[in-house]
């Protein structure tokens, strides 16, 4: 499987594999009971160079293609989904964002910082009345002398703890037209606050928690792309990102998997190995058919996009159904462990309710199926959904 990757591809999926054994696992569970990522493994994440990963080169990344990304988010998901998920966030979504639609003086001052792993970045779209559908939404920036004016809340801040923001909201620009624009905001800006973190099903590792901003100051440098659309702009942002959280999913399986054939060569049922008795060899083999389909749907789409090939809908596609078939083998094979599945000391359930957090985290299954939908009917695909999906 996966012949064709090239021997750069092969030499950073090894090394990632390295670091999610040595690194990871051991502080797997702690960061699931913790609920959050220790720094000492933030920092270890940042000397392998994994934050600047999808960087390009001149702002102090490594310039990889999403294939790439897509295999070391692979390997560190089968130790840690939480942790997997987060850095997607900060190897993909943040800084390419930044880099699509940034000036040369904002790149040069946020994508270095952002590279070494000094200064993570969050991503902020969601709203309690809007979800996805950002026509709903009621954060604002408002024209206020020779800059702006922030105002209004925002909902699950993936990666609460950073230090700079992109927020998503309607604007309107000095001559009076609206638009949806991608705002830079500082944690240390006056009138913005982080509020208590939320506690959450899975993905505990990553911080996730509400902001709100009140008459904050934004000036012009702190517009990411044009004022009236910067927020619908990225849209090979969004695909790349959505390509590697498909990857986190399909590691979150394959790791649950990796456990429980281990387990089930392991123990002994009704005087014979587990093995041996039909239906758990059966769900066994089950689940590493769709773990092989799953890895063909995936990395057959990221080698598309790397070519400039790929329909950005089959980036939804792959986030949807990728997830939802990942929380499918991660809740049956959760099955063989029988009761001690469930306790929190073999670590396990933990992939259970990663996988299930990650069909909701990042626009859930049913949004990205609107999106697919609509570019079934009517032509047109989007990550902004075309109606009112919760997630």
């Amino acid at each position: 499987m996966l012949d064709w990757l090239n021997d750069d591809q092969r030499a950073l999926r090894d090394m990632a594999a390295t670091f999610a054994r040595k690194e990871v696992e051991p502080l797997a569970v702690q960061i699931d009971r913790e609920e959050r990522t220790p720094d000492s493994l933030i920092a270890k994440a940042a000397e392998f160079g994994l934050f600047g990963l999808y960087i390009s080169p001149e702002y102090g990344g490594a310039g990889c293609d999403i294939v790439s990304v897509c295999l070391v988010a692979e390997e560190i998901a089968k130790a840690s989904p939480a942790f997997a998920g987060a850095l997607t966030v900060q190897m993909v979504l943040c800084p390419k964002t930044v880099e699509i639609l940034g000036t040369e003086e904002q790149k040069r001052r946020i994508l270095p910082k952002s590279a070494s792993g000094e200064r993570l970045i969050a991503y902020s779209q969601s709203e309690p009345a809007g979800a996805a559908n950002i026509s709903a939404h009621l954060t604002r920036l408002e024209p206020e002398g020779n800059g702006y004016r922030l105002d209004g809340a925002k909902l699950f801040c993936t990666q609460a703890s950073a230090k700079t923001y992109l927020v998503m909201c309607k604007t309107r620009n000095h001559e009076g037209k609206e638009g949806y624009g991608c705002i830079i905001v500082e944690q240390e800006a006056e009138g913005m606050q982080v509020l208590p973190y939320e506690h959450k099903l899975g993905w505990r590792g990553t911080n996730t928690g509400p902001i709100s901003f009140n008459n904050v100051r934004i000036e012009a440098d702190g517009i990411l792309g044009d004022v009236l659309n910067g927020g619908v702009m990225h849209r090979a942002a969004n695909t790349a990102n959505v390509l590697s959280h498909a990857a986190t999913s399909l590691g979150c399986a394959q790791g649950m998997f990796d456990k429980t054939l281990e387990q089930v060569k392991e123990r002994r049922l009704y005087g014979k190995g587990m093995s041996e008795l039909q239906p758990i060899a059966y769900w066994m083999a089950e689940s590493h058919a769709k773990l092989t389909a799953m890895r063909a749907l995936l990395y057959s789409n990221a080698a598309a996009f790397d070519r400039g090939a790929l329909d950005p809908v089959m980036g939804n596609v792959c986030k949807a159904w990728i997830g939802e078939t990942a929380f499918e083998i991660c809740s049956k094979l959760l099955n063989l462990w029988g009761a001690s599945g469930i306790m929190d000391v073999t670590g396990v359930n933990r992939y259970m309710r990663d996988a299930k957090a990650k069909c909701i985290a990042e626009g859930s299954s049913e949004i990205h199926y609107a999106i697919i939908a609509n570019q079934l009917f009517h032509g047109v695909g989007s990550l902004v959904a075309p109606e009112s999906v919760g997630r």
